[in-house]
């Protein structure tokens, strides 16, 4: 999309200036030149004519310069980027469990069963390293709990959404709109948008993760530096519940 409006754009400034070139040429060899011996009227309306061939190539040539943006924070490009992050991670995610999996089928099979929690431990570590910053994060609430609730967790969220009746599941996830909570996750990502900053972060169940909105008044220069997986507080606006993401508007982050 970038090169077709870049190329656009210069194809529109080519053909303005050269029809700009062309009519001011043309008209003051007519005018001051005296090609095709205009009368004083003809002239002065040579002259008007030539004005507003000015003006109107201006005013093109600035559409095509400034006309042909793209709107890099559109709603739909940041779902659309937020799904193809999701789907990177799974991928990766994936293999790391195919070629475990592969491994753990070679094991002998009497001593199968005393590795299986050493396996299982291993594994789910080393594909979610976060989980493990999460749980030994014993840092207490960074923010007043009268305002934004410890419970429920998303997990629970999900878990509530899921047991209700399909008809229901619009009008129980709607509920949790609005609910101001606080939790503990591990910091995965930070970019900036028109109107705020968005931060990724996973909960703390895999393949888990909310968005938080955050205004630009708020500090985030820790988060610039911040090293991924590392764990830290969040607080925010419940907006919106998406499959396994959630949205969180007026968050803000302690570290």
């Amino acid at each position: 999309m970038d090169s077709s409006n870049e190329k656009m754009k210069w194809i529109l400034f080519s053909v303005f200036i050269t029809l700009f070139t062309l009519a001011v040429l043309g008209t003051l060899s007519v005018v001051f030149l005296g090609f095709g011996t205009p009368t004083e009227a003809e002239r002065e309306w040579l002259v008007k004519g030539l004005l507003l061939e000015v003006a109107s190539c201006v005013v093109a040539l600035f559409y095509s310069i400034f006309g042909l943006k793209k709107s890099n924070n559109s709603t739909d490009e940041k779902s659309l980027a937020d799904i193809e992050t999701r789907l990177e991670e799974l991928e990766t995610r994936i293999l790391m469990a195919t070629k475990e999996i592969d491994r753990s089928a070679l094991l002998p099979s009497d001593i199968e069963q005393s590795r299986e929690p050493l396996l299982k431990s291993s594994l789910f570590h080393e594909m979610f390293p976060f989980l493990v910053e999460i749980e030994e994060f014993k840092v207490p609430p960074a923010f007043n709990e009268k305002t934004y609730n410890l419970e429920p967790l998303y997990t629970d969220i999900e878990s509530d959404i899921k047991q209700v009746k399909p008809f229901d599941k619009e009008h129980r996830t709607q509920s949790y709109i609005g609910l101001k909570v606080q939790w503990k996750c591990a910091f995965s990502g930070l970019t900036e948008n028109n109107d705020c900053y968005r931060v990724h972060v996973f909960l703390e169940m895999p393949l888990h993760t909310a968005y938080l909105n955050i205004d630009f008044s708020k500090d985030v220069s820790k988060l610039k530096v911040l090293n991924e997986n590392h764990p830290l507080w969040v607080c925010g606006e419940i907006s919106r519940i998406y499959g396994t993401n959630i949205d969180l508007i007026n968050a803000d982050i302690s570290v």
